[in-house]
């Protein structure tokens, strides 16, 4: 043997294929997958680069924005404050002799110099009281209150924007007292400035805090002076601030109330037809809520929270120089800042595509070429191959000398191990039609998994109509799927079935006026230059099966060649082995009794309702089999479950009771075929027929019921129960023995019965 004759058995055609395969299209994708993976990486890294350097600068920006509010709030409350100090200073200093004319024109001054101061007053430990705040037209109101015992005092002075005074007004049913307010009674407990909770001003109506200090008065005593100033034009600097895109900042105070926010209409509330300050959460703004929430777990500070699947950026920073524990609260949403970024990532990533989308163009392109020279390159071999076959095959063919001698069996043998060696077909099998057009006759069958021929027995007409008128038409069929095509469904139940074979090809072997048989093939992978192959076989059987003579019909040669004896089943030595007489059966026996035994194996089906008449499929069945037992003279028939049984030959002259009961079985089985074709589900039912002994008696009470048993009975369950497929019909070889001159039988394989051992069984196909 040369070195070229060595074949490496670990390095399959199968595997190069595959590895030639992935080299083809692996290479291609994996090469976009790179690209598609670069582009992904670059444009990730960028965004989070561009995010991280945004997020850097907005951060500088927001820290701006705190500085400039702070320093916005700083100048807008420390005109007042220092308002309130110089108040005290000139009373403390008594600058001129008259107190009270120095405060009013301070007031007046500090008015329409300072906006945001609504009002200053001052009120001492004996009640006496004195309010400057802004009138009509630039003008000023003062209110004083001399609380002198049993000569209270309350007056309005009016004055106009020049200082005159435009009228006097009395009260007398004014209860004020200025020792009872907050901003007094603050302002006794610090010897600094005094700021009160934000409140609603009882004249205008508008949100505002008191600044207030004490002055001890060695004449007077305790005296405090205050300032109101007013808040609004506060919330409407912070709606004048950009921050980002929707960012806005509000000012709390330490229980929650807000100060001043964006919107003035929202700092008030209606309580029950009081205006109060409104809480945070009743904004109904979530992002400030959540940036509150982590404010009082967390503390001031600035930090990126979620909300609604939202990042928002949040800073709650301390006013330290007004208010009491004031702070400023601002949020805004994370993509004011990144939309940008996120925006030129998506405009960035559509652009590669395009990148993207030509490499794969390229790539589609050369996986194409690349596949399609493979295909070539097979498709090449393959057909050198399919020619070398077939002239390996033709040579076989010629040197059967005998190939047209229909007298001569070899040559079919050969002739189906060429056709299932060509194809790697399960089985190939050689058929011939029969002259009575009513069976198909089995010249040979081989099978390459087990190497064995079989041949010989036939099918009939009545067992496979469809599969006969389907080859009669001379065109070949190619069927996927036979259990599931009209046309190969009966050949698949009876001969497919038992080796589980799905893929059926038929050519039929066409003579000058009608078919002559026909090559089947189950399973086979054929290529197209097989097929003309095939079509020359089918036309060199044709010469044959145009001189051949007709094979004897209802019988198996194997079958002929056994004695009938083995069959033959002893009562008496049955009992004898039981260690019984006879006198001691007090039941009737029946020696020569036929029993068919039909299993309906699917309970499901055996409920399904027909559309028409709403009868259920057990119940046509039932009724068909009544009338099957009436027109074949069958006077036993009972439904048990899922068994029916029949038996006939209960009288010592009976000796057509085999021959109706197999009569009645064919009948059952083509009704039955009928009946579940029509309504749907695949057949499910199998028939056995034995011939032998039965016993039977009547049973219970009146009235009493007729109950046969017994080895018929057994036997025929057991035929029934191992059935070759749905539908077929298995014997016994005791019954076969009587009824194979007048049916047409196929050998279906050994099987054992007790006290007998193994026995032939075979499948009936019908009437010759």
């Amino acid at each position: 043997m040369s070195a070229e004759d060595v074949v490496d058995i670990s390095d399959s055609p199968t595997d190069r294929r595959n590895r030639l395969f992935w080299l083809r299209v692996g290479v291609p994708i994996g090469g976009v997958a790179l690209v598609i993976i670069a582009i992904l990486s670059i444009t990730l890294y960028a965004d989070r680069v561009n995010r991280a350097g945004v997020l850097g600068l907005s951060g500088d920006v927001l820290d701006a924005m705190q500085d400039r509010i702070q320093l916005e709030m700083t100048s807008y409350f420390e005109p007042a404050t220092r308002a309130t100090r110089l108040a005290r200073d000139i009373v403390a200093r008594n600058v001129i002799t008259d107190p009270r004319a120095a405060l009013e024109a301070f007031a007046s001054s500090a008015l329409r110099q300072i906006p945001q101061i609504n009002a200053l007053y001052s009120g001492d430990a004996h009640g006496n009281f004195m309010m400057v705040q802004r009138g009509a037209a630039g003008g000023t109101n003062t209110k004083l209150i001399v609380n002198t015992p049993g000569a209270r005092m309350v007056q309005w002075i009016h004055h106009d924007a020049q200082g005159s005074i435009t009228g006097r007004d009395s009260d007398p049913e004014d209860n004020f007292d200025p020792r009872t307010r907050v901003w007094y009674q603050g302002a006794l407990k610090t010897n600094d400035v005094y700021w009160s909770d934000v409140y609603v001003f009882f004249t205008d109506k508008t949100p505002g805090v008191t600044a207030s200090i004490r002055f001890r008065d060695t004449d007077t005593g305790e005296r405090v002076f205050g300032v109101d100033i007013t808040l609004k034009a506060l919330s409407g600097f912070l709606a004048s601030l950009k921050i980002g895109a929707t960012g806005r900042a509000v000012i709390v105070d330490d229980t929650g109330h807000l100060v001043a926010a964006p919107d003035a209409r929202k700092v008030l509330q209606d309580n029950g037809g009081q205006l109060v300050t409104a809480r945070i959460d009743q904004l109904n703004d979530p992002a400030l809520l959540a940036a509150y929430d982590r404010f009082r777990v967390e503390g001031y500070g600035r930090r990126i929270i979620p909300v609604n699947g939202t990042q928002i950026v949040s800073i709650v920073a301390p006013l330290p120089s007004v208010g009491r524990n004031w702070a400023l609260l601002l949020v805004v949403p994370e993509s004011d800042f990144t939309g940008f970024v996120a925006s030129n990532g998506r405009k960035t990533l559509m652009l590669s595509l395009v990148v993207v989308l030509l490499t794969a163009l390229l790539a589609a392109l050369l996986v194409r070429q690349g596949l399609r020279a493979d295909r070539t390159a097979r498709a090449l071999l393959e057909r050198g191959r399919a020619v070398e076959q077939q002239s390996v095959a033709l040579v076989n063919l010629a040197r059967q000398a005998n190939l047209f001698d229909p007298m001569q069996e070899a040559p079919m043998r050969t002739l189906a191990e060429i056709l299932a060696g060509l194809g790697s077909a399960r089985r190939a099998s050689i058929w011939r039609i029969l002259a009575n057009r009513r069976a198909l006759y089995c010249g040979d069958a081989y099978e390459p998994a087990s190497g064995g021929h079989s041949g010989g027995f036939q099918l009939m007409r009545t067992e496979l109509p469809q599969f006969f008128a389907a080859l009669e038409t001379g065109d070949a069929l190619e069927i996927g799927d036979a259990a599931d095509d009209p046309r190969g469904a009966e050949f698949h139940r009876v001969l497919m079935h038992p080796i589980d074979t799905r893929k059926l090809h038929v050519i039929p072997v066409r003579g000058t006026e009608h078919v002559l048989g026909a090559v089947i093939l189950e399973d086979g992978a054929w290529p197209a230059d097989t097929r003309d192959f095939l079509v020359l076989v089918a036309n060199m059987l044709a010469i044959r099966f145009g001189n051949a003579i007709e094979p004897a019909t209802g019988h198996v040669d194997e079958a002929e060649a056994r004695p009938a004896a083995s069959s033959e089943r002893s009562f008496t030595a049955d009992l004898a082995l039981r260690g019984l007489a006879s006198p001691a059966i007090g039941a009737e026996v029946f020696p020569r009794i036929a029993v068919m035994v039909i299993k309906l194996a699917d309970p499901a089906a055996m409920a399904m309702r027909n559309d028409t008449d709403s009868s259920v499929l057990v119940d046509r069945i039932a009724a068909a089999l009544q009338d099957i037992a009436d027109a074949h003279a069958i006077p036993y028939m009972k439904i048990s479950g899922h068994d029916v049984i029949a038996a006939a030959g209960f009288a010592s002259d009976d000796q057509t009771a085999i021959i109706r009961i197999a009569d009645a079985a064919v009948a059952a089985r083509d009704h039955c075929l009928e009946l579940f074709e029509a309504m749907g589900p695949r057949p499910s039912f199998r028939i056995g027929l034995d011939y032998g002994i039965a016993i039977g008696s009547q049973v219970g009470r009146q009235p009493r019921l007729f109950n046969l048993w017994g080895d018929a009975v057994r036997t025929a369950d057991a035929m029934a129960a191992s059935g070759a497929a749905p539908g077929a019909i298995q014997v016994s070889e005791a019954a076969y023995q009587h009824l194979r001159q007048h049916f047409l039988f196929r050998p279906r394989g050994n099987f054992y019965l007790p006290h007998l051992g193994a026995t032939h069984t075979f499948v009936l196909g019908g009437r010759p």
